[in-house]
């Protein structure tokens, strides 16, 4: 279940051994690696030549007694199958996860719902305050407007143009405002500081996306191909899939 690099990667591979049918909530591959990418492509190929079953644009809710109900448009089905492949993919951690206390204000974002904000060309914010960095952060950084000063808290420095200021090792605590973001609170071995921002991101800490009825926890027949890190390349992702499903050959995988 989920077709971006991890669950193209891991089909592949249990197509020489097994019936797969891979199943993704979205039209296309490649989930927050795009459609177009040039190893979400290769990978689409051949696993249409290797037989995989791509089911695109279908949500899964529940795994029970080893079935799958996919529920999309005009669509409601049971799948059956061996084992439960969930390569779901990953978030940052959310303001409760992080800790992260203070106003329930408007202009705080998880870096997934920022990207997609930022690539339909809706501002967020004059200031924005991007809290960590690696992959979240990069792709939040790529679609910042230029008008958009940018501060980067906690995490390595990244190399963006788009950076006016940044705070490595320095960890978001608070939020204040009133009906909106006017000031971040961050800190670092006891020593706070208050920062002027209109939005934050929160694109640190990463965290497995487990989101099916009756495949949350650890169970014989679901396996998770999730890679949480901060920094992530293709191969390293593709790798990781493979490693994650070596030992399931010989069964029918959904």
């Amino acid at each position: 279940m989920g077709a971006g690099l991890a669950g193209l990667a891991a089909a592949l591979e249990l197509a020489a051994h097994a019936e797969v049918e891979l199943v993704e909530r979205l039209p296309a591959a490649g989930g927050s690696w795009q459609f177009d990418h040039p190893a979400v492509r290769d990978l689409v190929g051949r696993c249409d030549r290797a037989g995989v079953r791509l089911t695109m644009g279908v949500t899964a809710l529940r795994w029970i007694e080893r079935r799958l109900l996919l529920i999309g448009p005009g669509t409601r089905a049971w799948r059956e199958a061996d084992h439960l492949v969930f390569a779901g993919g990953t978030r940052p951690a959310t303001p409760a996860e992080l800790p992260l206390f203070g106003a329930r204000v408007a202009g705080v974002f998880a870096g997934t719902v920022a990207h997609h904000l930022m690539e339909a060309h809706i501002a967020l914010g004059r200031h924005l305050a991007v809290c960590g960095s690696g992959y979240w952060a990069d792709l939040v950084l790529a679609e910042a407007p230029s008008h958009a000063r940018v501060t980067v808290v906690g995490g390595d420095v990244p190399a963006s143009p788009r950076v006016a200021a940044a705070w490595p090792g320095y960890a978001p605590v608070e939020v204040r405002g009133r009906d909106r973001v006017e000031q971040l609170v961050i800190e670092r071995d006891g020593h706070a500081r208050a920062i002027d921002c209109d939005c934050v991101v929160l694109a640190a800490d990463q965290r497995p996306i487990r989101n099916v009825d009756g495949a949350i926890t650890a169970t014989p027949d679901v396996t998770y191909v999730q890679l949480c890190a901060d920094t992530l390349t293709p191969d390293a992702v593709v790798d990781h899939a493979i490693a994650t499903v070596a030992g399931l050959h010989g069964r029918n995988s959904t």
